[in-house]
Order: C-alpha cells, then structure tokens, then sequence
C-alpha cells in the first residue's frame, strides 16, 4: 500500500503457499475521499479471483476420500470425537476405536495417525509404562502411519509427534512434519504438533 498526497494505490498478489506459484496479482487506485468505495472494489475483485481456485482444490481435496469403507470412517469419527475429549478412559476408548477403523481399512492413513497420536497422549501424561508391549505396537502404528500417508498432511503430522517424542528421531520427525505442513500449509495440526521441539 502506498499513499501519495490524497491518492492511495494498493498492491495485491495471491501466492499458493505451498509451492510458491503466482495465482493472481492486481492493482488498485483511488482517492482518499473514495477509501470506502476503493475498499470494497479491492474486496469485489479479490473474491472474484480466488473463489475459482479455492472451488477447484476443495474438489481436488472431496476426491481423496480417507478411506473407502464407511464403517471404518465412522469409527474414526467416534474415536475422533473421544480422542479431542482428552481424559485417560477417552484417550484409550479413542485408541480402541482407531484401530478398529483400521480392521475395516488397512490403509487407512490417518487412523494410524491418530492411533499414534494416541500413545503420545499416554506416554506425556504418564499412563503407559515404560516396559510394556504398547511401546512396540506404537512403533508399529507410526511407522505404518507414515508409509501408508505418504500424501495424508494427518498422517504425517501425527506420526512426526510420535517419531520425536516417543522414539526420539528428531531427523525424521522433522522431516515427517515439514511434509505435512507442505501438503496442506492450512492444517493447523501440523503447525501444533511441531511447535513440540521437533
């Protein structure tokens, strides 16, 4: 934005943050007198630009279905529901329910995401031992989280927590998040998880 006397041009450019593409650059001019009217022609013209490219990624995005069987998604929607409740019994019926959803989908990324994001609530707030099996199935789970999501932004956010915190690979973990945040630069998850020093 710049202001010369009683004149005001404005500036705007679109960026796609994940790869770096100009989408849409525009100029605007207008007099200070007119700032209202000059206000809603910028937002007139920047809705009118980006509405056709946020339509055509959210049809991109409706195609990649999380999974293919319905019973699976439901599941992962009820552990979902019980994971964000966050109390020890939530946290394990959360656990429970993920790996149910992955019976009826063994591909199913972002349920071993999630499942691995389970172990890390346990293990942060003291509710798994250190010597038990479960240190191993996580294992299990986070690996197969990332090989399974190689394009799933959940999958590898949550298998990048899991990495660092319980198995201390910092290297990988890092490079599970940065993976994450590149697919989909909007998932506030991936920002969350990896703000955890990894």
């Amino acid at each position: 934005m710049r202001k010369v006397r009683d004149r005001v041009r404005v500036t705007g450019q679109l960026i796609d943050a994940s790869t770096g593409a100009h989408l849409w650059a525009d100029r605007f001019e207008g007099g200070l007198e007119d700032i209202f009217d000059l206000q809603d022609d910028i937002t007139l013209r920047v809705v009118g630009a980006i509405a056709p490219k946020l339509e055509q990624v959210e049809i991109i995005r409706a195609m990649r279905k999380p999974t293919e069987s319905l019973d699976g998604y439901d599941y992962y929607l009820r552990a979902m529901s019980n994971f964000h409740k966050g109390g020890r019994e939530d946290i394990s019926e959360a656990l429970r329910l993920f790996r149910k959803a992955i019976e009826f989908d063994e591909k199913f990324s972002s349920a071993y995401g999630m499942a691995a994001w389970c172990y890390v609530r346990r293990r942060a707030n003291g509710w798994a031992d250190e010597g038990s099996s479960e240190f191993s199935e996580a294992a299990q789970i986070t690996a197969r989280a990332a090989e399974c999501g190689k394009d799933d932004a959940v999958a590898l956010a949550t298998s990048g927590i899991a990495t660092g915190y319980m198995f201390e690979d910092f290297e990988l973990a890092a490079s599970l998040m940065d993976r994450a945040q590149a697919l989909n630069p909007n998932l506030a998850m991936a920002w969350h998880l990896s703000g955890f020093g990894i």
